[in-house]
């Protein structure tokens, strides 16, 4: 008598399906490391090789991803400023509240975007300096609607009577600046003054305000 073997479970299931959908934790382990190697050598000096060998992938998978290197780029600083452009998803900025009010939620905000985004500041360093073709692309796509945000807000300000008449223009640059660059200037600043700078979001965000608003000047009769 002949005695069929039967296919034991694990055979007769077979191999696993292949994932239909892209793989999200090697593009996340990818940006991750781009991020960290663009901060350190900028666009032109960063090489996907070397993203690859961070992010502990092949080089192929960068390009299963991303088609170039400026995509690469482009995909990194997205990542961020998609992140941060959701602030203006914030109720505050729906409702009857003042303009100095949304304008402080926006900066403690920023605030919070730069501590937690040092890399890209680096970054933002180095592209500035640059002002390259990917300068312009992140401007049309991030910056502009921020701007625009930013410059309807202080024109409802002036047309309540909360604020002067001035040039948002003017005025914007150097709000967004005081940000930045007080992050930038912190080493120095500490250096020079031998103390830590206070940059947190409530007291920083508090002395940016009042200072935008208010100025350093006492009131005079």
């Amino acid at each position: 008598m002949t005695t069929i073997k039967r296919k034991s479970p694990r055979t007769a299931v077979g191999r696993r399906p292949k994932s239909t959908k892209p793989d999200q934790d090697s593009r996340a382990a990818i940006l991750k490391a781009a991020r960290s190697v663009f901060a350190r050598r900028g666009f032109d000096g960063a090489s996907t090789r070397e993203v690859a060998e961070v992010a502990h992938v092949n080089n192929a998978m960068i390009y299963y991803h991303f088609k170039d290197k400026v995509e690469l780029y482009r995909a990194v600083l997205a990542d961020s400023f998609t992140a941060f452009d959701r602030i203006w998803e914030h109720e505050i900025f729906r409702s009857p509240a003042t303009t100095r009010k949304k304008i402080q939620k926006y900066i403690e905000e920023f605030i919070r975007f730069q501590h937690g985004n040092e890399e890209l500041r680096r970054i933002m360093s180095m592209e500035f300096a640059a002002c390259s073709k990917n300068t312009k692309w992140l401007a049309d796509n991030f910056f502009v609607h921020s701007y625009d945000k930013l410059a309807a807000l202080l024109k409802e300000g002036m047309k309540r009577g909360e604020l002067r008449k001035f040039d948002p223009a003017m005025a914007i640059p150097s709000l967004v600046g005081m940000i930045i660059h007080s992050f930038i200037m912190r080493p120095i600043a500490e250096h020079v003054t031998g103390t830590k700078l206070d940059l947190t979001t409530g007291r920083f965000g508090s002395f940016v305000t009042s200072l935008f608003f208010d100025g350093l000047c006492l009131d005079s009769d």
